[in-house]
C-alpha cells in the first residue's frame, strides 16, 4: 500500500522511545555522535531517545544510508525523498545521503542477508574513521541482527533479536589488518 511508504513510528514505538530517555540520562559517557537510519521510524526513534543531546550544538545527528533496514519489495522500508526528510527533521544532517530518491530500494527484489552485510560493513568502515568514542545508533532489528551475527565478532548475548524499542550498549574495537 503506497500510504505506508517509509512507515512512521507507531504510538507504541514513541512510548518505548520516551522510556529510553532515562537510559541516556543515566549514561556516564553520553554519545558525541548520533547516527540514524534515514527511514522515518528510526529517525523519530533516535530524535526522541537522544532528545537531550539535541540542545548540544556539538553533537551531530547524521542520517546514514548504510544503517538502513533490509530493503526492497516492502514499501514500508523504502525511504522518503531526502528533501522531505530534511524538511520534517531539520535537526538531522542528511548530507551523507548521496541521492534525493531511494536508490537502494527495488520493487521486485528484497535484499539478501549478504547484501545487508555489505552495507553494514561499509557503515563500520565509515564509523571506524570517525573521531567520536561514544556513538548512538538508531537503526532496525534486522540490520542490528546482521551487525552482531554477520559482521562483528561478539558475545552470544548480543546475537539475539533486538526487540522494538530496545537499546544495548556495546564496545566496538576496530582491528585494521
Amino acid at each position: 500500500m503506497p500510504e505506508i511508504l517509509d512507515a512512521p513510528l507507531t504510538e507504541k514505538g514513541r512510548q518505548q522511545a520516551f522510556l529510553l530517555q532515562a537510559v541516556v540520562k543515566a549514561m556516564e559517557a553520553k554519545p558525541r555522535l548520533v547516527v540514524l537510519s534515514p527511514n522515518c521510524r528510526a529517525i523519530q526513534t533516535g530524535v526522541i531517545v537522544f532528545e537531550e543531546l539535541l540542545s548540544q550544538q556539538d553533537v551531530p545527528f547524521l542520517a546514514h544510508e548504510m544503517a538502513r533496514e533490509e530493503t526492497g519489495v516492502h514499501v514500508c522500508d523504502k525511504r522518503r525523498p531526502k528533501s522531505r526528510q530534511a524538511k520534517e527533521f531539520p535537526q538531522v544532517d542528511f548530507s551523507l545521503l548521496e541521492s534525493e530518491e531511494d536508490i537502494i530500494f527495488q520493487n521486485n527484489h528484497r535484499e539478501s542477508k549478504a547484501e545487508v552485510g555489505e552495507r553494514v560493513y561499509t557503515f563500520m568502515e565509515w564509523l571506524s574513521k570517525r573521531p567520536e568514542q561514544h556513538v548512538g545508533v538508531a537503526s532496525h532489528s534486522g540490520w542490528l541482527l546482521t551487525v552482531f551475527n554477520g559482521i562483528c565478532e561478539c558475545d552470544e548475548t548480543l546475537k539475539g533479536w533486538f526487540q522494538t524499542g530496545e537499546m544495548r550498549s556495546v564496545r566496538l574495537e576496530f582491528v585494521h589488518a
